[in-house]
């Protein structure tokens, strides 16, 4: 009580206290502008993993519907995707910007960043095996003896949907899910950071409020002491001087 008394009692006690005031709500608006940063961070990592892991569903469907149906309307929005992903043509937003360019907007940590960019390259190292599916249906098409064109569309449909490129594609799927996941781990650990250190000084805040409104009381109580004390002390009466 006695260290209190000295702060209701020190003269520049309310000055301190709402400095501490001030910069501590200084501190809790930069907590919750960085947490806010981290959430949209989060967002960009969804969005960009969902585009990657789509492109490669895309590519993955329209190559095998053209194996198997040798409509050369599935070539083309399978060669459409990758001119979208490369940045060749707008997308559905009316963005032309290649997927390289989009996730280097993003302030990713480089572990991060090569992750993402490890699967969409091996994305585009997939896309060479179904443009390698396509020639083998090429190959087929003007062949007149039906036993070589059925091996030929046969090599196609081996490569679209064997075990090896299974594999490959698993692969795409756990980078790219690798890569939110280090996102999440990362960010959710400063997220909560952020969070901690902002309760933190909202609790300094309402302590220092409390502590402004004791020392302002203590103030107001002590004011009427004063000119009280002030009324009871005669003035000194003035002296006569003999003339």
């Amino acid at each position: 009580m006695k260290i209190l008394d000295k702060i209701l009692e020190y003269r520049r006690a309310p000055y301190i206290v709402s400095g501490v005031i001030f910069v501590c709500s200084l501190a809790v608006l930069s907590c919750f502008k960085s947490a806010e940063t981290q959430l949209t961070t989060l967002n960009h990592a969804a969005s960009l993993s969902h585009v990657m892991a789509k492109s490669s569903d895309d590519l993955t469907n329209y190559a095998r519907f053209f194996v198997t149906t040798k409509n050369e309307q599935w070539r083309t929005d399978f060669n459409n995707v990758l001119k979208i992903r490369n940045g060749e043509v707008a997308d559905e937003k009316g963005i032309t910007k290649s997927f390289k360019d989009r996730v280097k907007e993003v302030p990713f940590l480089q572990t991060e960043l090569d992750q993402l960019l490890k699967a969409e390259q091996l994305s585009n190292n997939l896309a060479k095996i179904e443009v390698e599916a396509f020639a083998w249906i090429d190959k087929g098409r003007p062949e007149i003896n039906f036993d070589i064109m059925m091996h030929h569309y046969t090599e196609a449909q081996m490569l679209m949907f064997g075990d090896d490129y299974k594999k490959y594609k698993k692969e795409i799927v756990e980078t790219t899910d690798g890569f939110y996941v280090m996102v999440v781990n990362r960010l959710q650990s400063e997220y909560l950071f952020y969070m901690s250190a902002a309760w933190t000084l909202i609790t300094v805040i309402n302590v220092s409020l409390l502590l402004l409104v004791m020392i302002i009381k203590h103030k107001d109580d002590i004011k009427p002491q004063r000119v009280a004390i002030k009324k009871v002390i005669p003035k000194p009466r003035a002296k006569k001087t003999v003339g």
